[in-house]
């Protein structure tokens, strides 16, 4: 997939992994046509299910919801492992803060309350995004 992306758009493979990973440096940024990149990764990962694929990321969830026959899953760390890597990842001890912002994003995510323990912030039942289209 990678590899036609870089194709489309004329440039590096590695440019293409930075770009999607988020790792590109500011000259790639600026230089890179964010909404080419968008469309062909969407035509990409449309071409891919099409022929029956596991996806993960890049949006995958958001941009198979419509299709019928696509099973969406979201699959998280416990809430303690969460709260550490991001304490790490931000380099900070503030960890009431970090756990705020974790529950925000849950709650956003449309992960509800009594999926997940207040006591111990593990899931007690599996969330799933709808694979119907509405109506």
């Amino acid at each position: 997939m990678i590899n036609n992306l870089a194709d489309k758009m004329r440039l590096r493979k590695s440019h293409v992994m930075r770009l999607l990973g988020g790792k590109a440096n500011l000259f790639e940024r600026l230089t890179a046509d964010k909404t080419s990149l968008s469309i062909y990764t969407a035509d990409e990962m449309l071409q891919v299910a099409s022929k029956g694929a596991v996806m993960r990321g890049w949006g995958a969830a958001h941009l198979l919801r419509p299709v019928k026959h696509a099973l969406c899953v979201r699959i998280c760390a416990p809430f303690e492992v969460r709260v550490k890597r991001m304490m790490a990842r931000l380099d900070t001890a503030d960890r009431d803060a970090v756990a705020a912002e974790i529950r925000n994003s849950d709650e956003a995510q449309g992960r509800s309350p009594s999926a997940t323990s207040a006591s111990t912030g593990r899931i007690r039942k599996a969330t799933t995004c709808r694979s119907t289209p509405s109506a």
